[in-house]
């Protein structure tokens, strides 16, 4: 299947009316929430975050995402709505493509294997509005979305379309609706799209191995540690600068799977995390990029 810029269809109206209020500034995130190799399954969180000291009340929103079906197949009925069923409705799908053949057509680099999926969360009440979201409230999990794992893969990532990345293959891009006053709504400003990149590592202590996915990669704020199985040794994270410069070790324990390791307090740049055992040997590295 090829194609050349394809439109999508908007299922929803988000935007009742445009006010003349200040706009707000929001973020968007794809978090990973899970990844269930035995059940082929991954699972991933769209997340919305008020940006620079601002609060809305959230109304409609429209997604719009790219991800690669060599690897992935989107599953409709497993991904659902986190809003509050009373004021917001359940995902509504306007356009699933996959195994779109787009090569050379932009600048995403699975392109010769596209999904695109369109979908929509509806505010179900424009009189009294949604939820309330400050920038002291951090991240707010929108959706989770179910994706099919039909084959193994080391890396994977998926996109956000933006106007800076995916003009080329669509002319829609996310859109967010703040609610202003009854029947009043307007768009927000999007001014950071933090994509999803999910590195899949392996490494041994001891003589036993393990599967290590590290993610969310690029990150605002956080990067999750999550092994196969429970480690049966202590082990460390080292991190450190591009230029070698030691910034920071965090142990792993011995019987633990997952480990939360806070960045916020990096600034906006490339890291390098280092798996070491007790005795100081490299296990493995990855590049982690913190962004804001």
């Amino acid at each position: 299947m090829s194609f050349q810029r394809f439109a999508t269809t908007v299922l929803v109206v988000l935007f009742a009316i445009v006010s003349t209020y200040a706009t707000s500034i929001v973020d968007v995130r794809l978090s990973q929430q899970s990844y269930d190799k035995s059940q082929e399954a991954l699972y991933v969180n769209i997340e919305v975050r008020v940006d620079n000291a601002d609060q809305l009340i959230l109304a409609g929103q429209n997604y719009r995402i790219y991800y690669p079906t060599e690897t992935l197949s989107l599953n409709q009925e497993g991904s659902k709505s986190q809003l509050s069923p009373k004021k917001y409705s359940n995902i509504k799908w306007a356009s699933v493509l996959e195994h779109v053949s787009a090569q050379g057509e932009g600048l995403i680099d699975f392109d010769e294997d596209l999904g695109f999926a369109n979908f929509s969360v509806e505010l179900l009440d424009n009189q009294k509005g949604g939820e309330k979201l400050s920038d002291a409230d951090g991240w707010m999990t929108i959706a989770t979305l179910k994706f099919d794992v039909i084959d193994s893969f080391e890396e994977v990532s998926m996109l956000w379309g933006r106007e800076s990345l995916s003009a080329d293959y669509a002319t829609a891009f996310v859109q967010i609706a703040e609610w202003k006053a009854p029947l009043v709504t307007s768009e927000v400003e999007i001014d950071e799209y933090i994509d999803f990149n999910l590195s899949i590592n392996a490494f041994s202590i001891d003589g036993t191995a393990y599967e290590l996915n590290i993610g969310p990669n690029p990150t605002a704020d956080f990067v999750e540690l999550r092994t196969d199985q429970a480690l049966a040794a202590n082990a460390q994270v080292i991190i450190r600068d591009m230029s070698g410069k030691l910034l920071r070790t965090e142990q792993l324990l011995k019987g633990s799977s997952y480990y939360s390791i806070d960045l916020s307090d990096m600034q906006s740049a490339t890291y390098m995390l280092e798996i070491n055992d007790t005795e100081g040997d490299q296990l493995l590295s990855q590049q982690v990029v913190v962004t804001r």
